[in-house]
């Protein structure tokens, strides 16, 4: 009989006389391994001459830590252990943000890279192939959100939490941690296609069960689950158990208490975990899947599909036309063979467009979106169609996730995106090749983005306007009228043909140039914007300073009429 273990805030690496088998233990988010110790008693229990491995996460509310580097350094420490090479079997048990960092930890051991491929020629750490089973409890495994599953105080708390975030991230530069584990995150997103990538490449999988809490309090089963990369997880249900206490494991009760799920999750054979576990419609019924109008039942791998295109809407737009659009292309392709996702992030006015940190909640959005795509057809090929804010999503995420790839090729129409954005960079290694339409009177792009980049503010600018720099990018000129100019239903066909088939348009259209008048919105843009500023701030304080030296009746009617007047500045930036 082995004595009591007893785990360290400190964290530690717990050894027994002969071990046969190590346990890893990766502890929740803003908290210590101890948070772990009931795991870790039961795992002596079941396990007498298992090393239990549990580090100290620098995991706190303060921490700015690289997710990825974090994961690496799990790695290496799990490979300088003194017994790596003894160990019959390896155990991952991760609780929360800890269940994500043991799957990027398993990805890493094999081998695989930042752009979510696997790496022949790196050969996996010596121990990849001793993983048998990974248990996640309580995992963020499709990253969180402040949603209505939180308490309303929590919920307070993690938006003013994510608003300081979004300063860090902005204003002070600092990425704090927690950002890594949000839905649609690069590290998350990266994490999830390195997983399918490596499922692709024939590598044994590991056993793994996700115990899901009945009473979690921090995140919804959307968070929860993961359908895309998890298809051949055990999900588990722990009655009564939130999110922080799925880890602790009271004396065993009945066959649904925590300490009894626990151990079946932790030894049962993948027979009896079959039995156990829910089903997948059951689960499917806490997902809200891919917004595919095509797609209506349970998500399923479809081999025999060869080409999917994203068509993805801007701003102060609902997105109707994008079916209209994927439907031409598939008529093309043949509609066996290709399939579309049209959704929609909602309707996107220009105030919120305006703020950084809500772009890029959209930007994370796609990324979420393009990995079930991935995990849903995973011997096709991709392409992109976007327009307005939509060509904003795509360059962005090129940017900050190497993994995503559109082997054939992106069109853009009313772009958003600087002027300079550098193509050669994704041109062929994540893009196959650019289309850029340039209206010839784009008043939207000409005045606002394109101000902006003039200004050198924020990362939006005005390619829909004047076009893209880098040679890389193919520039039509021009898309005769404004903003959507280029979605008239005559340039559906020659798109179609781009993306599938890689036939290039005429890139100068005879007969069209660029309206003067727009030409001179750009121009004066930057002028524009002040004047725009100005103006709206000075309505405001004109009417504060009549309030402040008027009394009497005046005193109410101007106070309601400012009301008024911020009411309808509210509407113009949030609706319009």
């Amino acid at each position: 009989m082995t004595d009591k273990i007893v785990l360290s805030s400190d964290g530690g690496f717990y050894r027994v006389a002969a071990p046969e088998l190590l346990v890893v233990l990766l502890h929740r988010y803003n908290a210590t391994p101890v948070t772990m110790q009931q795991i870790a008693e039961v795992v002596r229990d079941e396990y007498p001459q298992s090393d239990i491995f549990a580090p100290c996460l620098p995991v706190t509310v303060s921490s700015f830590s690289s997710p990825d580097e974090l994961a690496r350094s799990i790695a290496g420490d799990i490979s300088s252990l003194p017994s790596i090479g003894a160990y019959s079997g390896i155990i991952f048990i991760g609780h929360s943000l800890g269940a994500v960092l043991a799957r990027k930890v398993w990805a890493l051991a094999h081998g695989a890279t930042p752009e979510a491929t696997v790496d022949p020629e790196r050969r996996p750490l010596p121990w990849a192939g001793k993983v048998e089973r990974i248990l996640l409890l309580a995992a963020v495994s499709r990253g969180w959100t402040v949603s209505s599953a939180l308490k309303p105080l929590d919920r307070l708390l993690w938006t003013i939490g994510t608003a300081w975030g979004n300063f860090c991230r902005h204003v002070l530069g600092k990425e704090p941690l927690i950002f890594g584990f949000r839905r649609g995150a690069p590290f998350l997103t990266t994490t999830r296609l390195q997983c399918l990538a490596i499922k692709e490449a024939g590598v044994r999988l590991p056993i793994t069960v996700q115990l899901i809490g009945t009473d979690d309090d921090f995140i919804a089963p959307t968070d929860n689950l993961d359908l895309a990369t998890g298809e051949n997880f055990y999900y588990m249900e722990v009655t009564g158990a939130s999110h922080a206490a799925i880890a602790d494991l009271p004396t065993d009760g009945d066959d649904h208490s925590a300490r009894s799920r626990f151990r079946l999750a932790l030894t049962a054979n993948e027979t009896k975990l079959k039995e156990s576990s829910a089903s997948a419609d059951d689960v499917f019924d806490g997902y809200d899947a891919i917004d595919d109008f095509d797609e209506t039942l349970l998500p399923t791998i479809r081999d025999e599909v060869k080409r999917v295109v994203f068509v993805i809407h801007g701003i102060r737009d609902r997105g109707f036309w994008t079916r209209r659009i994927a439907r031409k292309v598939k008529s093309v392709a043949g509609r066996g063979v290709c399939r579309s996702v049209t959704s929609t992030y909602g309707f996107f006015p220009m105030g919120p467009f305006l703020l950084p940190w809500v772009r890029r909640s959209k930007v994370e959005w796609l990324l979420d979106q393009y990995v079930t795509a991935r995990s849903l057809y995973p011997d096709a090929s991709f392409s992109y169609i976007g327009h307005s804010n939509g060509t904003y999503l795509l360059a962005k995420a090129l940017e900050i996730c190497p993994a995503i790839r559109f082997e054939d090729g992106a069109i853009f129409c009313g772009s958003m995106v600087r002027r300079d954005f550098e193509w050669s960079k994704y041109i062929p290694r994540q893009i196959g090749r650019m289309l850029n339409y340039v209206a010839t009177n784009d008043w939207v792009v000409a005045i606002f983005p394109y101000g902006l980049e003039r200004m050198r503010l924020q990362d939006v600018g005005g390619a829909g306007h004047l076009g893209f720099l880098d040679p890389d990018s193919a520039n039509i000129r021009f898309a005769s009228g404004e903003h959507s100019a280029a979605l008239a239903p005559d340039k559906w066909e020659e798109m179609a043909q781009f993306i599938l088939n890689g036939k290039d348009p005429e890139h100068r259209v005879h007969g069209v140039s660029p309206n003067p008048a727009n030409l001179a919105r750009g121009e004066w843009s930057r002028l524009i914007w002040g004047l725009l500023v100005v103006g709206v701030l000075g309505i405001g304080a004109a009417m504060l300073a009549l309030l402040w030296w008027r009394a009497g009746w005046r005193g109410p009617v101007i106070t309601l009429g400012f009301c008024l007047y911020v009411y309808i500045v509210k509407v113009v930036l949030t609706r319009a």
